[in-house]
């Protein structure tokens, strides 16, 4: 008797924790947890005004390590990627079970999120709060640490993936000198800064072939001859900004995207943060998303192809860029058209052709083009707290159509040089659609 007892008790309390270790399923976490995640993302890459290209790698891979936690946890809910991605071929998956997808997801997102930036305590304080919540909607402490198990498992292959991709090797490469020749890239005013990235397409690329994938239009020869296509091709520029507008500048100002804008008054110099052009379009799909309420895996699927796309993007542009070495319109204008002439934003300290932001914008308008539709209409906010005004868009290519026209009305872009930009970005999120859909 006193045996069956022992059994009975021994019995009870085997299935009591196997209940706790495989605790039924908790729908925890939504779009909201995922918005907010990128919202940390894009604050904490502003705080410490990393470049664009810089800032495309630490969005593409803080939502590349969500993707693939969370498809690898719930194989329907999203097509497997891994093995289309350049350098992840040999990736392997633990075991899953009494393992949360989303939160395993979201804290995979934080840990590469911390990992990239210098502002540590953004992803600490993320990871604080999607356990805390996990714990309040009801997820057991053994679930809430296999969950982050699994995320520290997926993390390490990602974090010596991504150790493997070239970034660490340029930052030791030769300062990139000027060559001071006419028809080559200047140091520019206000801040006559060095070249910015020049080592950018070494990156590894993350679905593309090569960053020269892309084959640019062919430039006019450097010509001052007023009667070259050169000359007409920067003339355009100075003739576009006799007749400016007051919609045309608000146009320049809402996509300048400059993450490092400086404002010189006398001796002093005051440096503002904003998002830079990747970071604006992955916050158009917060908003977006969550006036949609979309679901979780559709956000998800928007933030990882479009920031791709993007980094890839502005990999290919760069290439373009130091390559072709063309001087911006400041010094050829200032040189041989008129000398007192500025633009109305600041020329960033790179090479003009192909276009970044161009490249970048045409990239994710294909990809949520794809995802949302060819006329979705959308009312874009992000410039708010920046004291800019809203803008409406009839679509998201009417949208990279004006990224367009805001770098020409700028004055830092040569039409070819934004049109071509456009271009490239189309063909790469064409490509990278063509691998990574079913």
């Amino acid at each position: 008797m006193k045996f069956k007892l022992l059994f009975i008790l021994v019995y009870g309390l085997l299935i009591s924790c196997n209940q706790e270790n495989k605790q039924q399923p908790i729908d925890a976490f939504d779009t909201e947890n995922l918005n907010y995640a990128n919202k940390v993302l894009l604050e904490s890459v502003m705080e410490d005004a990393f470049t664009p290209p810089v800032a495309s790698r630490i969005y593409a891979y803080a939502h590349l390590a969500h993707y693939i936690t969370l498809q690898s946890v719930e194989n329907d809910s999203l097509s497997e990627i891994t093995s289309k991605i350049n350098g992840l071929d040999q990736f392997t998956i633990p075991e899953t079970s009494n393992v949360d997808a989303k939160l395993s997801a979201l804290l995979a997102f934080s840990r590469i999120g911390k990992k990239l930036i210098y502002s540590e305590q953004y992803f600490d304080e993320l990871t604080n709060t999607l356990k805390a919540k996990a714990k309040e909607k009801g997820l057991s402490e053994a679930h809430i640490n296999r969950s982050e198990d699994y995320a520290v498992y997926i993390t390490k292959q990602l974090s010596d993936w991504i150790d493997k991709d070239m970034y660490i090797e340029t930052r030791t490469y030769p300062r990139f000198t000027s060559t001071k020749k006419p028809e080559n890239w200047r140091e520019t005013p206000p801040d006559y800064t060095s070249a910015l990235e020049p080592y950018w397409d070494n990156i590894r690329t993350l679905v593309i072939d090569s960053a020269n994938v892309y084959k640019a239009k062919p430039l006019p020869e450097y010509d001052t001859d007023k009667n070259s296509d050169f000359y007409n091709m920067v003339y355009q520029v100075y003739e576009e900004s006799l007749s400016s507008t007051e919609e045309k500048g608000k146009i320049a100002w809402f996509w300048d995207c400059n993450p490092i804008l400086t404002v010189h008054k006398g001796h002093m110099v005051t440096t503002i943060h904003k998002f830079t052009p990747p970071g604006h379009w992955l916050n158009i799909i917060s908003q977006i998303t969550d006036k949609e309420q979309s679901d979780y895996y559709t956000t998800t699927k928007a933030y990882t192809l479009t920031a791709t796309a993007m980094f890839d993007a502005i990999i290919g542009a760069w290439h373009v860029k130091y390559k072709t070495d063309l001087v911006r319109p400041v010094t050829y204008i200032q040189e041989y058209i008129d000398p007192e002439w500025s633009p109305i934003l600041q020329t960033p300290p790179f090479p003009e052709y192909t276009s970044g932001h161009s490249a970048t914008s045409a990239s994710a308008a294909e990809i949520l083009t794809t995802l949302f539709g060819e006329n979705y209409a959308f009312t874009d906010q992000t410039q708010l707290r920046f004291g800019l005004e809203e803008r409406s868009f009839n679509s998201f290519k009417e949208a990279a159509n004006q990224v367009n026209l805001s770098r020409f009305y700028g004055g830092i872009h040569y039409m070819q040089g934004v049109e071509e930009g456009g271009k490239q970005g189309t063909f790469i999120a064409q490509q990278i659609l063509k691998k990574l859909q079913p």
